[in-house]
């Protein structure tokens, strides 16, 4: 399963960002080969559309679930219109961690 989180940093030690279309960057973890890789999200530096951004670095990597604080109308329509499962958190805290949680869950 890939599960992509907006973070604030490059690494999983790096906080979830409080919105998904304007988090610097898209970190991806594949939970069958316990490695992530993270992309630079360029929606960061657009004026109108900055989640569709983000979500096409989702559907370019085949992920099946988002991890997110935010989401706007847009992109959770396309997402959702893709199957892409989107689970809202309530807390702060690192990528890791979310993630950890959310594959307990």
């Amino acid at each position: 399963m890939k599960i992509a989180v907006p973070s604030l940093g490059e690494t999983l030690d790096s906080f979830v960002s409080k919105t998904f279309g304007r988090s610097p960057f898209i970190i991806i973890y594949d939970s069958e080969n316990r490695k992530y890789h993270f992309y630079i999200n360029k929606g960061l530096r657009v004026q109108d559309g900055s989640g569709l951004k983000a979500v096409e670095i989702i559907l370019n990597n085949n992920v099946n679930v988002l991890l997110t604080k935010e989401i706007g109308h847009k992109a959770y329509s396309a997402l959702m219109e893709k199957h892409i499962g989107i689970h809202l958190l309530k807390s702060d805290d690192t990528v890791k961690s979310v993630i950890k949680k959310f594959l307990k869950s």
